[in-house]
């Protein structure tokens, strides 16, 4: 088996708590660029989050230069800082939410923060590490038929599977406030990743790709690729879904890595 690209979790795997990268990734990149291998980053942070982290230009420097953000429904051309929205949900969702009975909430649109109340726009800054002053107030109109990439609701009186029930959308937890998050129906970095694929190297399918990843959203990546690692201290998710789990560090296994035969 030949690998030529790498999919790449962001947080936990290639950069700590602290959005410092992790003791020798960057040189271990590098080594598998060496390979001929392409590293591609594959993360779950959105656009208005990623862009905080200016100071991973090294880091940064050794993967491709299109980023797949927000579970791989927003790409981001870094050499352009131009966004793009592959999938979004239908511009109806907004309305669906703007009621009495869902009454905190984010919505994340054409890369941008917006938030229904103060409460809301505290508790998402805290879960997300994103700026408080990086969300906007106010639910704002969609432009353009652009719809929101996501929701993130800390508040509902009815189950929010209801409200969007009809409009091709789901509905995921997440740890922090016990809120919900609303996405489009399928989103999954694998189905994001092959679709990114195509489009950007002409490559049919993850048959030639490995993928590398410690939370319960790579593990549709760690399961569809063609070799999934999990990292050390992956998520048990993760370690279900993937080929194998490192015992130690990721940027041993980066600089042992040989792109011809097994991982």
């Amino acid at each position: 088996m030949t690998i030529r690209y790498a999919a790449l979790d962001l947080d936990g795997t290639l950069i700590d708590a602290k959005d410092q990268p992790y003791e020798g990734v960057v040189e271990g990149l590098r080594a598998l660029r060496s390979q001929g291998v392409e590293p591609l980053l594959v993360t779950g942070r959105s656009a208005r989050s990623f862009r905080n982290l200016r100071h991973l230009d090294d880091l940064l420097g050794e993967l491709d230069d299109e980023v797949l953000l927000s579970e791989g429904n927003v790409r981001l051309a870094r050499d352009r800082d131009l966004l793009s929205f592959p999938r979004t949900c239908p511009v109806e969702l907004t309305k669906a939410l703007d009621s009495d009975l869902v009454s905190d909430l984010v919505i994340e649109i054409g890369g941008e923060f917006h938030a229904s109340t103060p409460r809301s726009a505290m508790q998402f800054a805290m879960a997300y590490q994103v700026p408080r002053r990086q969300i906007r107030s106010g639910i704002p109109e969609p432009v353009d038929g652009l719809g929101p990439t996501s929701v993130t609701v800390f508040r509902s009186d009815v189950p929010l599977s209801t409200l969007v029930a009809h409009l091709d959308c789901e509905v995921a937890a997440i740890g922090p406030f016990d809120a919900r998050v609303v996405r489009p129906s399928g989103t999954s970095k694998a189905t994001a990743l092959a679709r990114h694929l195509q489009r950007r190297f002409a490559e049919p399918d993850l048959g030639r790709t490995l993928a590398i990843g410690d939370g319960a959203t790579d593990a549709s990546m760690l399961s569809d690729c063609a070799t999934g690692i999990a990292t050390q201290n992956a998520d048990p998710v993760a370690v279900e879904a993937a080929d194998r789990q490192l015992r130690g560090q990721l940027a041993s296994f980066l600089h042992s890595f040989r792109s011809e035969g097994q991982v």
